[in-house]
């Protein structure tokens, strides 16, 4: 089984960016770089669990950074209510969105649940939806940890947070390691393609985390394939939603700058 190093605070995301940014014209592919400082466990700020003294990261450890090339700042000045009203209409977006991504999750695991299929199928639904429906008791058991996210400040901590005031970008670690975890959420590895940075195409992960520590995650290559296209149907179906909410709103909006 091949041994990768820990993801821990500060190691830095490496990607590819497919979007545009205006006013920049031209082929919308930006690379993306930047450090993993945000959300490094489902307990952020708290730091409990230490990886060469630097905090463990798990999956959803995230970070901000710059296009390049870079689009125009937008100061959020007072006066601006592009801004703010942009601000006010992402934390609405973003409120639906968990509610719609938590009744998805249970609706296809309920469907799934009566369809025969094979242990392997089985498994890959239970890690896409978050709900292992085997029995009613850890169906019920999963739903309440789905909905138990809408109770930590952490959740309504990171929705509330206004929008960068560029045509910035976003890195975070999108697989983690089976067999171990932090804080309730699986440890990051480094390893290429376990990562994402933003992109319009529903392609995760996109980018790698680069870093080097001396605890090793040993995780297969099956596995990292999994986890692979699990986060892809993952980001597939939130991109969706996502779609679907911009257009009863009727306005487009790059998800890149929230």
């Amino acid at each position: 089984m091949p041994l990768w190093p820990a993801a821990k605070l500060m190691d830095t995301i490496v990607g590819i960016d497919v979007h545009a940014v205006a006013p920049i014209p031209g082929i919308p592919i930006h690379p993306y770089f930047g450090s993993i400082y945000l959300w490094h466990t489902p307990k952020f700020p708290m730091a409990d669990t230490f990886i060469n003294n630097m905090p463990a990261c798990t999956v959803g450890s995230m970070g901000y950074s710059v296009h390049i090339p870079q689009g125009i700042p937008v100061p959020p000045t007072p006066t601006n209510m592009p801004y703010w009203k942009r601000y006010l209409t992402n934390v609405a977006m973003g409120a639906t969105l968990m509610g719609l991504t938590i009744f998805a999750n249970m609706a296809i695991a309920g469907i799934a649940a009566l369809i025969p299929k094979p242990k392997s199928a089985e498994s890959f639904i239970k890690d896409v939806t978050g709900i292992d429906t085997s029995t009613t008791a850890k169906a019920w058991t999963s739903i309440q940890t789905s909905f138990s996210a809408l109770t930590k400040w952490q959740t309504w901590a990171k929705l509330l947070m206004p929008p960068i005031p560029y045509p910035g970008a976003q890195g975070s670690t999108a697989v983690g390691s089976p067999n171990v975890s932090v804080n309730g959420a699986p440890l990051a590895f480094v390893a290429p393609l376990m990562a994402t940075s933003c992109s319009d195409i529903p392609v995760v992960p996109n980018a790698m985390t680069i870093g080097f520590s001396n605890v090793l995650v040993g995780v297969s290559i099956s596995a990292m394939v999994k986890g692979i296209a699990v986060s892809m149907v993952q980001s597939t179906m939130q991109l969706g939603m996502q779609k679907g909410l911009k257009g009863l709103k009727g306005k487009k909006q790059c998800n890149c700058s929230s």
